[in-house]
């Protein structure tokens, strides 16, 4: 597609008053091979003639951009369930690559999703399964499957679950049914955490998450393995976590920085340096030397920054950081993923 073309058609997808005959023209429009604009593909409230056209494309691509959309609904993207290409219902199957947390997507029916679970081609039912929209009482379902992949995934379903389902899962004879049902059991059962705790393949997400006895848990913190995980865990003695606050490791400070319970003043209190975690872009607005992004508020005193923050620095907007696990406080004490309004120019 060429540039002028790409980006005229897409504003004119993206206007929602477009009538039915003109939204018709840009889905057939191939573009060198690259199909009609994403945005007309994507568009809520789709006529049926428009999904009709989608459906019979003869670009995969174009019904795969149908299928992970937010914005059709379910049981228009059902429809896509016998599509003859394989990738196609994989994407259907997964569903939209939807990133905020905050907002759920509207799951396939239950009859779709086994019809796509017993699905000829592996891609499409490993997809199913790594798909993060299934409703809660499906994915318990599959703890009777025949396929030990699927019976794994029921395990995300623990707290649903019968107890005889779950004893049945932790005897399972597959052993990555079991290890997968142990590390949810060790939630609640400190049996399963020391068992788990021998296994090195296990042991940073049992020290993340499993019920802890003390003497394993100081024993962890004189071995200082996976030091990083076990700061996280909500079952640590808080004597162990005042500890790790003060540990030389600066990875293992940042992990108890985000445990939920601190509040803004003890959770400031912890010396860390910004920038030796920042992952977002870097900018100095005028300041003269750079400032992450994430840092552009004012900063207490105790945290350390690499740049004096900049009072023309636009807000940060964090789409992926520390903060999303916490309380909204008012210092961001991470960039990890953090994106900027683009600055407009005044006409």
């Amino acid at each position: 597609m060429v540039a002028f073309h790409a980006s005229a058609l897409d504003g004119v997808a993206r206007n929602p008053a477009l009538p039915t005959p003109l939204l018709l023209r840009l889905l057939a429009f191939d573009g060198g091979g690259d199909g009609p604009p994403r945005h007309a593909l994507q568009r809520a409230g789709l006529p049926e003639p428009a999904i009709a056209v989608i459906l019979t494309h003869p670009n995969p691509g174009a019904r795969i951009d149908f299928a992970m959309s937010t914005r059709a609904e379910p049981a228009q993207r059902a429809r896509l369930a016998d599509d003859p290409s394989p990738k196609v219902r994989a994407a259907l199957a997964y569903g939209p690559e939807w990133r905020d947390p905050r907002t759920t997507v509207a799951p396939l029916p239950d009859d779709v999703c086994a019809r796509l679970l017993d699905d000829p081609d592996l891609s499409v039912r490993m997809a199913l399964l790594d798909s993060p929209h299934l409703v809660p009482s499906f994915v318990a379902s599959l703890a009777t499957h025949r396929e030990p992949a699927a019976r794994r995934s029921a395990a995300r379903a623990w707290e649903k679950l019968p107890p005889g389902e779950r004893s049945a899962l932790l005897a399972d004879p597959d052993p990555e049914v079991r290890r997968t049902a142990a590390l949810r059991e060790c939630r609640r059962d400190a049996r399963f955490t020391a068992e788990l705790l021998r296994d090195p393949k296990s042991a940073a997400e049992v020290m993340r998450r499993g019920l802890l006895h003390r003497a394993d848990a100081e024993r962890c913190v004189a071995e200082r393995t996976h030091l990083a995980a076990l700061a996280e865990n909500p079952s640590l003695p808080i004597d162990l976590v005042e500890r790790l606050a003060v540990d030389p490791d600066e990875a293992v400070r940042l992990a108890v920085s985000l445990r939920p319970e601190l509040d803004e003043t003890r959770r400031m209190s912890i010396d860390f340096t910004v920038e030796a975690f920042a992952r977002g872009t870097w900018s100095g607005y005028g300041t003269g030397s750079p400032t992450p992004r994430c840092c552009a508020g004012p900063r207490p005193p105790p945290t350390r920054c690499s740049g004096a923050p900049s009072p023309r620095a636009p807000t940060c907007r964090p789409t992926f950081c520390a903060c999303s696990y916490v309380p909204r406080t008012r210092w961001w004490k991470t960039s990890w993923a953090c994106t900027t309004p683009t600055p407009r120019r005044r006409s």
